[in-house]
């Protein structure tokens, strides 16, 4: 990925600068009277892409095209280094409502792709490609580009190829994936929809969607996207609903969450004994399985973010949650240091004590990207025997890391009925270029807010964070109201209701 500043958009094509580049590619070109030219990718494979059900088929449209990028190419007139560049057309019959995704690669130079709009003087830069992870490559990028966009109709697409590095040259070729039939009711990015609090809790109590409650407004706006007041206003507030905070801990001492910390009821405060027999001692609010001890607190301020947004008070100062009388159950699994492992212990252990210890929903805002194992896969299981819904970050690698579906974890659960995968949204509702979509494979995925979030941190005090680590606790939230109004939800009947209730009215994707 590039990591200079851009100087400019882009425009219409510019002229190539030698009529032998056009007659060196292995494909056909177009060329206008000013002697512009585009290259046309050829169809490798053609399908028909609704399947038996009319929902999208995984197998799509294939084109490709090869060519060369030389010295006597044009100059990339978006950035202030030489960029050599060749400009493609989207293939033949691509509509709007398709999706295509390309890739660019070469093994002779570090691909570098991106989306332009032609109707600009120079094409509008809409969407830059990543690099993609290797298979089984321990994180590691390849030196292909990829990216994928919903083509909006009255815009001129263009694929720019071109290099990483300033005057590289050498052979490379372009892949389309055309998917011609997008679902109806389950988006590529934002999955369901957004997530409804207003209909998705009165559904959880048999009745139509309440009236939307009133406009909070200010630094609450999060709330108010999600219908949160509207289940208010019915007289559910998340009370008697436990929320598992599995994170790096929380500030139990801030003024939002004092109040909404749970409490273990059956241990004694300080008598160094495990009263309750869970097998732990004197853990009176929680646990804290970094450093093996009865204190949870977040030095971090990731986790008191994520308690906030779900369970702040509603008291007139600083923000609201979601569900303001549910209760926090702080459990701190992270730190800067351990080993993915390490992590993978932690988090089962924490999951395991949630269900265990009364909470009936787990926030899974995890920062990490923890690998899916038996396990861990195990540990979900058993929640789920035990009736906890588990809330789940789609993680933040669309835009860094060419991410095309939620992170292991949240992939494998949502495909499994074992949690719903969170996306993010901004105040607009346009998808972040930086949440892992929900990719082409139905399962339990919406879309909550999660851009510029204000919430709580250490020392009682407030910060704005964005990711979908911000997104989830929307979510969570969401799920305490419901439970709150009808405590015999299964988590398959909430994972299905969210996602039946979700809104995709007005939601904007990327480009």
């Amino acid at each position: 990925m590039r990591n200079h500043v851009t100087m400019g958009y882009s425009n219409h094509l510019q002229t190539l600068q030698n009529s032998q580049l056009a007659q060196s590619a292995l494909f056909s070109v177009e060329t206008n009277q000013s002697k512009q030219v585009w290259f046309k990718p050829q169809r490798v494979r053609s399908v028909n892409s609704l399947s038996s059900t009319g929902e999208t088929s995984l197998v799509p449209d294939k084109f490709v095209g090869r060519s060369k990028l030389d010295r006597k190419d044009a100059i990339d007139p978006n950035y202030d280094k030489r960029y050599y560049y060749e400009d493609w057309q989207l293939p033949k019959g691509v509509k709007p409502g398709h999706q295509v995704e390309v890739t660019l690669t070469s093994n002779q130079f570090d691909a570098y792709l991106y989306l332009a709009d032609a109707r600009t003087k120079r094409g509008k830069q809409l969407l830059y490609g990543t690099d993609t992870l290797i298979p089984n490559g321990m994180d590691a990028f390849s030196t292909n580009s990829r990216l994928i966009f919903t083509v909006k109709p009255g815009v001129r697409y263009l694929l720019r190829a071109s290099t990483t590095s300033p005057k590289e040259t050498g052979n490379y070729t372009i892949r389309y994936r055309v998917y011609k039939s997008p679902s109806q009711t389950f988006n590529f990015f934002y999955g369901a929809g957004l997530v409804d609090a207003a209909a998705a809790v009165a559904s959880a109590v048999g009745q139509s969607p309440f009236a939307n409650g009133s406009v909070l407004g200010g630094d609450d706006w999060g709330r108010d996207l999600v219908n949160a007041p509207a289940a208010w206003a019915q007289g559910w507030t998340g009370q008697n609903v436990t929320v598992a905070v599995i994170d790096t801990g929380v500030d139990y001492t801030h003024s939002e969450l004092q109040a909404n910390i749970w409490s273990n009821t059956k241990e004694i405060a300080g008598n160094g004994i495990d009263d309750d027999q869970n097998g732990y001692v004197d853990d009176i609010r929680g646990w804290n399985f970094v450093a093996g001890n009865n204190d949870p607190i977040d030095t971090d301020g990731h986790g008191t973010h994520v308690a906030g947004t779900i369970a702040a008070a509603r008291n007139g100062v600083g923000v609201t949650g979601v569900a303001p009388d549910a209760k926090i159950m702080p459990l701190r699994v992270i730190d800067n240091e351990s080993s993915d492992a390490v992590y993978n212990n932690r988090l089962i252990q924490a999951i395991d004590y949630a269900a265990q210890n009364g909470a009936k929903v787990i926030n899974l805002s995890l920062r990490k990207g923890f690998r899916y194992d038996f396990e861990l896969g195990a540990a979900l299981q058993r929640a789920n025997q035990a009736g906890i819904a588990v809330v789940i970050a789609s993680g933040n690698g669309r835009e860094d890391e060419g991410m095309l579906q939620p992170s292991e974890l949240g992939y494998r659960a949502m495909l499994n009925n074992l949690g719903i995968t969170v996306g993010a949204i901004d105040r607009n509702k346009a998808m972040a270029l930086f949440s892992n979509p929900a990719g082409r494979a139905r399962g339990n995925f919406v879309v909550a807010p999660g851009v510029s979030v204000l919430s709580s941190i250490p020392g009682n005090q407030y910060a704005p964070f964005g990711g979908t680590s911000m997104a989830t606790p929307h979510v969570a939230g969401v799920v305490a109201l419901m439970l709150s109004a009808n405590p015999t939800l299964t988590p398959a009947q909430i994972y299905s209701i969210l996602a039946q209730t979700a809104n995709p009215q007005g939601l904007q994707e990327t480009p």
